[in-house]
């Protein structure tokens, strides 16, 4: 048979307090005839939360049904949390348990009462989104002024105590043990490894992850692409800018020595981490970098390649495997056709099976196209062999053009920023708008500056020997062409006998 449960609770027995005998009193005052009732006493407990033992008892009772409503002498002796009430409400409602104060206009089983609790749970919610945009202002904050944003500490780094702008905080280290497997994945992914053969390697020599899982090659690959391990410069900036990231910190900052945090919300983040930024910010932490800037871009630029391949990129028929495309986008494959007396093979498009290429009507012979690319590969690799391939990337024509861009695009926003301080209303919505539109331009130069570079680096950290492939590339086999020939080529492109080759 249930019961009326009759809390009561009492912080302090002082002179000016409300005794737990009068609260009780009031509260029979409630009771049916012949009602039966269960007394939950908490005495010397505060209401600034729900953590006292009679209160938690009778929520026990109400869920396993002896209970079937609650008196209390006033709102506050039960809480003095309008979040604490709600959370405490939602139960009362899933077991249909109602609620009566002595002295407040609530009584949830009457339609006034119902309505007074639907205004009380309004401001609970109320008080529970402040408090939930208290903690992420409180967090984009921290995060903005560069102190540690908490979370299990990226391989290689141990959390430490430190002081930041007056303020105790945390920060990164160094962890020289795992320090060293990071620089030797980098190393290694560097000199041609692959994410599973670098996995394996880890796994088959025993060394452990910090959670103690098998090495993987999704794990391998988030430690490549995570900017916290960069010795951010500013050509790391323009890389990070151009993925679309908001930057907090100038390009002045980037100095070469610390590293990155990426934070923003992860729900609207793509499921590719660090690919795509335009939802992220980007602080320079505390802590020192582990990579040089100039390793770290050379792996990203490796990473986006091999994403942008297809399975295709991995036959062996033709070293143009997975470099070949078709002018309509599609990556060409290598076919086979035997007419009954000779077998030879073309590049083949597959937006043709889906009726959606118009470019290639004619099917070019693979050798053909080989003997092309060979003829203009080779020669582009004697002209390289008189090129400075150390100079400096920032004095090319192409890329001192687009800073200069972007510095004009930066004074332009200054000084539209400037006049917003004292606009009026309506030139201010404007002012705002054109600022919007110069820097949506700032961030596609930003990404077109980004690409650039890449290139330039690439070009920069050649490993081939010139001199060697060029006295040798026919005795070469397909894998070794194919290696070569993806340092110096970005895209061969095929419209029907047109055939586009594009370098770094």
């Amino acid at each position: 048979m249930q019961e009326v449960g009759i809390y009561v609770r009492q912080s302090l027995d002082v002179k000016d307090s409300i005794s737990i005998e009068t609260q009780i009193d009031h509260c029979r005052t409630k009771l049916l005839p012949n009602e039966s009732y269960k007394v939950y006493e908490d005495k010397g407990y505060s209401g600034k939360n729900t953590d006292r033992p009679k209160f938690l008892q009778m929520m026990k009772d109400i869920e396993n049904g002896e209970i079937s409503r609650v008196i209390i002498y006033k709102l506050d002796r039960i809480s003095r949390s309008t979040l604490d009430f709600a959370n405490m409400m939602n139960v009362f409602k899933k077991h249909s348990v109602s609620i009566v104060s002595c002295n407040d206009p609530i009584d949830t089983s009457t339609p006034n009462g119902r309505a007074m609790l639907e205004v009380t749970m309004t401001f609970a919610q109320l008080e529970r989104e402040t408090i939930q945009q208290r903690i992420t202002d409180n967090y984009y904050s921290r995060a903005k002024k560069g102190f540690y944003i908490g979370g299990v500490p990226a391989y290689g780094f141990d959390k430490v105590e430190t002081t930041h702008q007056g303020k105790k905080t945390k920060k990164l280290a160094e962890n020289v043990e795992q320090s060293a497997i990071i620089r030797q994945i980098y190393a290694d992914y560097i000199d041609g490894d692959s994410l599973v053969t670098i996995a394996r390697k880890f796994n088959n020599n025993g060394i452990p992850t910090p959670l103690g899982a098998p090495w993987s090659q999704n794990y391998i690959a988030r430690i490549l692409r995570n900017p916290v391990y960069v010795r951010a410069n500013a050509d790391i900036y323009n890389y990070l800018a151009g993925l679309g990231a908001t930057m907090n910190n100038s390009i002045e900052d980037y100095i070469g020595t610390n590293g990155c945090y990426v934070y923003g919300d992860k729900k609207k983040r793509t499921s590719q981490k660090f690919v795509n930024l335009s939802t992220d910010f980007v602080t320079l932490g505390l802590h020192e970098g582990l990579i040089s800037a100039n390793d770290w871009l050379n792996v990203q630029y490796i990473l986006d390649k091999k994403k942008n391949s297809s399975n295709l990129g991995t036959g062996n028929s033709t070293w143009l495997c997975g470099i070949v495309k078709c002018r309509c986008g599609y990556t060409l494959y290598s076919k086979k056709n035997n007419n009954g007396w000779k077998i030879y093979r073309y590049f083949y498009c597959r937006g043709k099976s889906y009726n959606t290429c118009e470019y290639h009507k004619k099917n070019m012979p693979v050798g053909r196209v080989e003997d092309i690319v060979e003829k203009a590969l080779l020669k582009k690799l004697n002209e390289l062999k008189t090129e400075k391939i150390n100079r400096v990337v920032r004095d090319t024509p192409e890329i001192n053009t687009l800073k200069i861009q972007i510095t004009k695009i930066d004074d332009k926003m200054k000084n539209l920023i400037e006049q917003v301080e004292n606009g009026s209303e309506i030139t201010i919505k404007f002012l705002n708008q054109r600022i919007e539109e110069l820097n949506t331009e700032r961030l596609n130069k930003l990404n077109e500056l980004s690409k650039l570079e890449l290139k330039a680096h690439k070009i920069q950290q050649m490993s081939i020997n010139i001199d060697d492939v060029i006295e040798n590339w026919e005795t070469y086999d397909i894998p070794t062409k194919k290696r070569i020939t993806k340092e110096v080529i970005e895209t061969v492109v095929l419209a029907d006998e047109e055939v586009s080759i594009i370098f770094y």
